[in-house]
């Protein structure tokens, strides 16, 4: 009879399960609530989860959300609009790689976010395309955590 190991009955932890709610109706009713802090409490998390989905190969990862709006206060909200821009690059590679048939990236930041905000609701329109690409990413990873690729 071979020896037990100790290890021989522990299991592989099971992959966190993400949300796939995330609203940006939601967002903006309690961001204004809230004077902004929920902003900050939705975006942190998001990094998290965009890291956990798709590591970035040979980078530390993402911008911390919370220091790029720290330091925002500092450079008129230019790190914040670096930090939007990194990303949906982010976000576009892994929808790309997990091979999802949804078009968001760097051209929706440019022309939502960016020249959007002429209109108004430009901004509005990019957090909507940015919330569902997000929760069909989340939703893939919580069905295939893994990729073989």
């Amino acid at each position: 009879m071979a020896y037990k190991y100790s290890y021989d009955d522990e299991r592989t932890p099971a992959p966190p399960v993400l949300p796939t709610d995330r609203s940006v109706w939601k967002f903006l009713l309690f961001s204004i609530l809230t004077l902004g802090l929920y902003s900050i409490m939705f975006f942190i998390p998001f990094s998290f989860d965009l890291d956990k989905i798709a590591p970035k190969r040979g980078q530390s990862g993402s911008l911390n959300y919370l220091t790029a709006y720290i330091l925002s206060l500092f450079t008129f909200t230019i790190i914040l609009d670096i930090w939007h821009y990194q990303t949906a690059a982010h976000m576009e590679e892994a929808l790309s790689r997990r091979q999802i048939p949804y078009a968001f990236g760097t051209s929706d930041f440019w022309g939502w976010y960016i020249f959007g905000s002429l209109i108004c609701i430009g901004p509005i329109v990019y957090l909507y395309k940015l919330c569902k690409a997000m929760n069909l990413l989340c939703a893939d990873y919580n069905t295939r955590p893994y990729l073989d690729h």
